[in-house]
């Protein structure tokens, strides 16, 4: 296999995976990033490697959860009234996905992916040394409210593509958990689930890994790309592949390289942390009515969740701060003030489906983005497969492929 010389546009979760993989396979790789390695999205999670995360939020519930979406506060997702305009296409196509047969034929996809996620983090995570920031301790989902519980459509969905759940009842949950809330009325427990307990650690070792195999990075917005002559030319330098794995802001360039737009929308996410409240929780634990997790990490508890759609703006909405406060203090009372906080964008794709692909346009082209909910989970995985994809090992699933949208 001959050397190349390739770009990575994006340093979050996937691009660092990216640029890893294909620099300890033998390439010359550069990183592209306007901010820091890592400060992004990549960093402001629930620490989860969801292994269990199907199905997808393209459930058919979505439909009968509009009006609530609309107009309630207390909703897990909430939707920016001036945003709806430019909203409208990419709602239009995620609606026409929110079946039965697209939530199952996603749920299919994205588990095939997710078989692979969690081997793959630990292999990674022991090559650059973080093997103590992962533990394994499971998942649970609990509700309050007993017409949150799950419906049958999802346990089914979930026991069909061989995730393995178990409906445990409140005392079992308090037996596991006895600082939850004495309101909960029973939950799932998903007991292969792992957490990694500081992201930005991670995410540190593993760019530094990067640079200790002589990758190099360049911390500069992509302002221009070219194709001339089989080369990409990136801000005035010349590559012979370019991977595109800049989650959310990946659709500026897709549109620039292949001139045309993809239906990527931005689904806004917050986190606030607890410092040095950890001892109160033992295992990722999700509210299931408000779609918030908690997570006890290494330095305190991190409560992140929640779906707000109102674009890129670096605006934070404090009303979704306030949201999750008040469910997470509902989910744990001891908790105090929180610190902390964060507001990040998911990148998501009308059929929930991230992109992984070869472009059909350039041969030396390829993208990484899209991974909404499940970026933290996929990100080595996925950087796993754009490096077999460059070194012409086999991959070919057209569900994930770029053409289901530019064609």
């Amino acid at each position: 296999m001959s050397q190349k010389k390739i770009a990575v546009v994006g340093a979050g979760i996937v691009g660092l995976s990216t640029s890893y993989y294909l620099q300890s396979s033998g390439h010359q790789v550069t990183l592209y990033d306007q901010n820091n390695p890592g400060s992004g999205t990549s960093r402001g999670h629930a620490s989860v490697i969801a292994d269990y995360g199907i199905p997808a939020l393209n459930q058919p519930d979505v439909w009968k959860n509009l009006f609530r979406y609309l107009f309630y506060k207390d909703s897990p997702l909430a939707i920016s009234w001036t945003y709806i305009p430019s909203l409208l296409p990419w709602a239009t196509q995620f609606l026409k996905n929110c079946n039965v047969t697209s939530m199952n034929f996603t749920a299919k996809t994205m588990a095939g992916l997710l078989k692979d996620a969690l081997p793959t983090y630990q292999s990674l995570l022991s090559e650059i040394n973080a093997n103590e920031l992962i533990t394994h301790k499971g998942t649970l989902y609990v509700w309050m409210k007993q017409k949150e519980q799950p419906s049958n459509a999802q346990i089914k969905v979930r026991q069909l593509n061989n995730v393995e759940q178990i409906n445990i009842s409140k005392h079992e949950i308090h037996d596991l958990e006895p600082n939850l809330s004495d309101k909960i009325k029973g939950g799932w427990y998903f007991p292969k689930a792992c957490h990694t307990l500081n992201p930005d650690k991670i995410l540190k070792k593993l760019f530094n890994k990067f640079i200790e195999k002589n990758g190099l990075f360049i911390q500069e917005r992509v302002s221009s790309v070219n194709n001339e002559d089989k080369k990409f030319n990136i801000n005035s330098q010349n590559y012979d592949d370019l991977v595109i794995c800049c989650g959310a802001f990946s659709k500026e360039l897709v549109k620039e390289i292949e001139g045309k737009t993809i239906p990527l929308e931005t689904e806004r996410g917050y986190h606030v942390e607890y410092l040095g409240m950890q001892e109160y929780l033992s295992r990722p634990t999700c509210l299931v009515e408000s779609g918030m997790y908690l997570t006890p990490l290494e330095y305190g508890i991190r409560a992140a969740g929640t779906v707000e759609l109102a674009g890129n703006t670096d605006q934070i909405n404090q009303s979704r701060i306030n949201f999750i406060n008040n469910n997470a203090r509902k989910l744990i009372p001891k908790l105090q003030d929180y610190q902390n906080t964060w507001l990040g964008y998911r990148p998501t794709l009308p059929d929930c489906l991230p992109v992984i692909s070869k472009s059909s346009k350039f041969d030396n082209l390829y993208y990484a983005f899209g991974h909404n909910h499940l970026g933290w989970t996929l990100g080595p995985i996925t950087g796993k497969i754009v490096t077999g994809l460059i070194n012409n090992d086999k991959f070919d699933n057209k569900a994930l492929e770029i053409n289901r949208f530019i064609k």
